[in-house]
């Protein structure tokens, strides 16, 4: 019988990256180079259920260790697993040979960047201290030249939340995103020198990003799809389950390091609290059970928001080592936000 049923496997292929971003939460993970046989073993533990799972290449910046990743793929095609494989880049290391092969085997594509190269300027930048964005965007006009949409993950702080609606304005220039997700600023490795963004004002924004997204959709014929919203869509139809994206807490998660140690969740890799097995061994059960309880316990000031049902719960790490056992109140106010423009939509269920 299989140790436990992980439906979403995080690879980090290497604790490296060619970016040094000002709020990276994994700037202290480990710098070395994951083996392709501590990929192929983490994919065995994931696989055992029989059930579909997810697999994401992560970082550091994946593509840095591109062989490993072009492994797991084939070995996920050889073998048809029951995976949905995906992967989150800063962009600047694609060529046409990377872009076609991630094509060809069906990997999700999630770009990060968090407003217009000016903006984005401020908070991503290259290992040598320069500005991100021309690398960002060289790749994503390489993706854009192979037809290759992709998704944007737009990390929020209190230094750009002004600025989102820019986002929006940006994602359809660009003319690939096919879908924005934003990200509050979390409280691990060098996000703790940075501030979240008040929830009043980003409350407020995000009604602008909606508006400004309804407008350009109308003008354009096309619709980028918002990750919050989505959500928003699946939970008022009964398609997702309270704290269904808290994988960890559902004991559903296994983030496995370069050095094949398991962690309950990314944000909290290196915290031996969270630690679970490693792939010789696989989840220790006990370990497993611990973290899922703790964070329950954490998390259930959720249950009693009239928001409850919408939101489908808080994210922990954003709240660990904050010092407060209450909500993230940016996190909540992204959420009503989001719940608000969703309902205005009036989407039906099918």
């Amino acid at each position: 019988m299989p140790e436990s049923k992980i439906k979403m496997l995080v690879l980090s292929l290497t604790g490296k990256c060619n970016f040094a971003c000002r709020y990276c939460y994994a700037a202290d993970h480990d710098k070395q180079i994951m083996l392709a046989e501590t990929a192929i073993k983490a994919v065995r533990l994931a696989a055992q259920s029989g059930e579909r799972f997810v697999i994401q290449f992560s970082g550091g910046e994946p593509l840095l260790n591109f062989d490993c990743l072009k492994t797991v793929v084939q070995y996920v095609v050889d073998n048809k697993l029951l995976a949905d494989l995906q992967l989150q880049t800063n962009a600047s290391l694609f060529t046409d040979d990377i872009a076609v092969f991630l094509f060809k085997n069906k990997v999700a594509i999630g770009i990060s960047m968090d407003g217009k190269p000016a903006m984005n300027d401020k908070l991503r930048l290259t290992s040598h201290g320069d500005g991100a964005s021309n690398a960002i965007l060289h790749g994503l006009e390489i993706l854009k030249r192979n037809n290759i949409a992709v998704g944007l993950t737009c990390v929020v702080t209190s230094e750009n939340v002004s600025r989102l609606p820019e986002v929006v304005d940006f994602s359809y220039y660009l003319g690939n995103i096919r879908k924005i997700g934003f990200d509050i600023l979390r409280g691990q490795g060098r996000g703790t020198a940075l501030q979240p963004p008040p929830a009043n004002e980003l409350h407020q924004v995000m009604q602008l990003v909606y508006e400004r997204a309804e407008q350009l959709a109308k003008l354009t014929g096309y619709r980028i799809i918002f990750a919050q919203k989505e959500r928003v869509d699946l939970l008022a139809c009964h398609a997702a389950c309270e704290f269904g994206h808290c994988y960890a807490m559902n004991k559903q998660a296994a983030f496995v390091d370069s050095a094949g140690d398991i962690y309950a969740c990314s944000s909290l890799v290196g915290n031996s609290e969270f630690y679970i097995g490693n792939v010789d061994d696989g989840i220790d059960k006990s370990l497993l059970n611990k973290t899922s309880i703790a964070i329950k316990d954490y998390m259930l000031f959720c249950r009693s928001c009239k928001d409850f049902k919408l939101c489908g719960g808080g994210c922990f790490s954003r709240w660990y080592g904050t010092g407060d056992r209450g909500p993230h109140l940016s996190e909540c106010a992204l959420k009503r936000a989001s719940i608000a423009a969703a309902q205005s939509s009036n989407n039906n269920c099918h």
